[in-house]
């Protein structure tokens, strides 16, 4: 049971370290609602946030998962980053990864 209370105590702490990242800034802008992996009500996925205590800009990430959401805390060089590598995978995957899938070859040897 001990090792239950700890790694508890651990998975809270975790958790406000990352509240405490967001704690103190102030939203300037966010993007309009988009659902994500058929979540529905859509919201808003990137959030533009000014951190008062350093003075410094961070774009936040909410995406879905599970039952709840993550949210990625970039500085605007990695956010920059993150935008050019996708517009780079569109411009080379787009017309790929927007065909529908294909059916499955039949395995010889397997029944349907």
């Amino acid at each position: 049971m001990a090792g239950d209370w700890s790694d508890l105590t651990k998975r809270v702490a975790r958790g406000i370290a990352e509240v405490r990242k967001t704690t103190g800034s102030e939203l300037v802008a966010e993007s309009r609602p988009v659902a994500l992996a058929g979540r529905v009500p859509a919201g808003p996925v990137i959030q533009l946030r000014r951190r008062r205590s350093e003075d410094t800009h961070r774009f936040v990430l909410i995406l879905p998962f599970g039952e709840g959401e993550v949210r990625v805390e970039l500085p605007p060089q990695d956010y920059a980053e993150l935008t050019r590598e996708m517009v780079r995978f569109w411009n080379e995957q787009g017309p790929v990864a927007m065909r529908p899938p294909a059916p499955a070859a039949d395995v010889p040897g397997e029944e349907p």
